[in-house]
């Protein structure tokens, strides 16, 4: 059998399921990038019905294919197992899905998996129906906190199983590609808005450090008895510039908010808050505070607002903070704030040349609010 009447063959076949839509060079590139131009024994097997069509056809008509387009086969022990092999992957009562993801399957209409098998499709199938379960329940309240743990999993499990795909797949697909809508779903439930600066309390502004804030900044982090239990030595004043610097390059950060506090005109301390978990629905929190101002609750005072913009602006339902165990003034302020001590280690943490022991402290979204109502 020649080459050239299954080439038109598959050609025919592959536009009655795909239809026929332009590829731009933007597309052809891309395809070009991540696929392999189908061979001769691909397509002598496409136009017996025995292996999936091609993913894509170039503007130029050359048929293109997974470059692992043929391993199901392998796997499989050879062509005619094929079948078989595939829907063995679905149990017995989901026989007519696996029946209708084989036909998917042998369409080539699977483009948008990085690798095609039945349990990459099977995955998709499971992420996806997570994806939408999760959007409805934030439909209904945005702050659901099983909704966005979900929709945070179902993102990350989905982005490492998706290609980006083309403006071509959305027009034979007939509307946004699998990875479009992934992406407007992060947009829309996984970057979190900017906060509204400066935070005031009663005495303090908490706001985005400046260049100007230096010299303030260096009385502190210069200190040996200040950095002794962080991550860090002590800055230099140069170590400050560029700390800030680097702190101030580029947009700002829906995942992370660090603000120094400011009291009478001087920077005394500053605080961060780092979402985490699937959903950005947890929060890490940490402080450094100048030891000149200990004793008048400044930093409790600080470290409330902070706690505030977690729960109240980025609505997350939990807030932990990881603290060196020779850190009793940190740990102290911890539980003036609430928050319980949840693990106390040995040596679990690697410092500054030795293992060190560390602590958990964490607090609630709902133990929050109460200890706020009393």
């Amino acid at each position: 059998m020649s080459a050239e009447p299954d080439l038109d063959d598959v050609r025919r076949r592959y536009r009655e399921v795909n239809g026929d839509h332009p590829m731009s060079e933007v597309d052809d590139a891309y395809v070009r990038t991540r696929f392999a131009p189908a061979t001769a024994e691909q397509l002598d097997l496409m136009a017996a019905g025995l292996v999936p069509l091609p993913s894509y056809l170039l503007s130029d008509g050359t048929p293109m294919v997974p470059r692992d387009h043929l391993d199901p086969v392998d796997w499989a022990g050879g062509t005619d197992r094929l079948h078989d092999w595939f829907v063995g992957y679905w149990p017995a009562d989901r026989q007519a899905e696996a029946e209708d993801e084989w036909a998917a399957y042998l369409s080539g209409r699977y483009v948008c998996l990085q690798h095609v098998s039945p349990l990459t499709i099977r995955d998709k199938t499971r992420w996806t129906a997570q994806l939408d379960a999760a959007l409805e329940r934030l439909a209904a309240d945005p702050r659901d906190h099983v909704g966005r743990g979900m929709v945070g999993e179902a993102v990350s499990r989905l982005e490492d199983l998706l290609l980006p795909q083309t403006s071509y797949d959305a027009l034979r697909f007939g509307g946004p590609s699998s990875w479009q809508r992934l992406q407007q779903v992060r947009e829309d439930h996984l970057t979190p808005p900017l906060p509204e600066l400066p935070i005031r309390t009663e005495r303090l502004v908490l706001r985005r450090a400046t260049p100007a804030d230096a010299d303030d900044m260096h009385a502190y982090y210069g200190r040996e008895d200040v950095t002794e239990h962080l991550l860090h030595d002590a800055f230099s004043r140069p170590e400050i510039d560029d700390m800030l610097r680097r702190r101030l390059a580029g947009p700002r950060s829906h995942t992370a908010c660090n603000l120094v506090v400011e009291l009478e005109g001087r920077v005394v301390g500053d605080l961060v808050v780092f979402l985490k978990g699937e959903g950005h629905d947890m929060a890490e929190i940490g402080w450094v505070i100048h030891p000149d101002v200990g004793g008048r609750g400044i930093a409790t005072e600080a470290a409330t607002a902070m706690l505030d913009l977690a729960f109240g602006h980025y609505g997350v339902h939990r807030v932990f903070a990881d603290l060196d165990t020779r850190n009793p003034r940190s740990a102290a302020l911890a539980r003036r704030l609430g928050m319980r001590l949840e693990l106390d280690s040995r040596a679990d943490f690697w410092s500054k040349g030795e293992w060190t022991d560390s602590q958990r402290w964490a607090i609630l979204a709902e133990e929050w609010a109460a200890r706020n109502t009393r």
